[in-house]
């Protein structure tokens, strides 16, 4: 699996669980999941795994 392939699957798992959050209308999931998407989209890291899993976790 590349690299891109992973970011792929990451943004479909981030939309699916974007949906969920609109119907449930919890408005800090969907601003959590927005920021995710943006960074992955541009290359950036996931902003909540750099912030909640330490440098062992991460790898």
């Amino acid at each position: 699996m590349t690299t891109s392939d992973t970011v792929n699957e990451q943004l479909n798992k981030l939309h699916k669980a974007m949906e969920i959050a609109k119907k449930n209308r919890n408005q800090l999931f969907i601003d959590n999941i927005q920021r995710d998407i943006e960074a992955l989209k541009i290359g950036k890291e996931s902003p909540i795994i750099q912030e909640y899993l330490t440098k062992e976790e991460i790898s």
